[in-house]
């Protein structure tokens, strides 16, 4: 499995094929739902984040020339949302000091991440 990098953008890829081929530097064709005739698949791809879907779909790309792939078929495009937990500072009043300072507590509060989630698979077309 390869992970790639934006900074909001999780992407990976898994092969479901024997077919070992090497990065392909050349044209990736997006498509959904459908495959072009004489199509071979040669894995699974997965792309999320709360990047723009332009971003997302860069990455997607990026995972299916690792495995080799010229056609992106794109079968789900998901909203999600993800729940993190994102630490909060607050100042409170410092009690049973001399000389009071800024005293501050942190804590953790959950915050909900509008999320895209790209799901489908890397395939190679050879042409004539």
């Amino acid at each position: 499995m390869s992970l790639a990098g934006c900074l909001g953008v999780r992407a990976s890829s898994v092969p479901t094929s024997s077919e070992l081929l090497p990065y392909n530097r050349g044209a990736v064709t997006v498509r959904g739902l459908t495959d072009p005739p004489g199509a071979r698949e040669l894995g699974a791809v997965e792309a999320s984040g709360e990047d723009p879907i332009d971003a997302l779909v860069e990455a997607f790309v990026e995972q299916v020339r690792s495995l080799g792939g010229n056609v992106a078929r794109i079968d789900t495009v998901t909203p999600i949302v993800e729940t993190r937990m994102r630490p909060v500072s607050q100042s409170v009043p410092c009690f049973g000091m001399r000389f009071q300072s800024g005293c501050s507590q942190t804590y953790l509060t959950p915050e909900e991440v509008p999320m895209v989630r790209l799901v489908g698979r890397a395939l190679r077309v050879d042409t004539p």
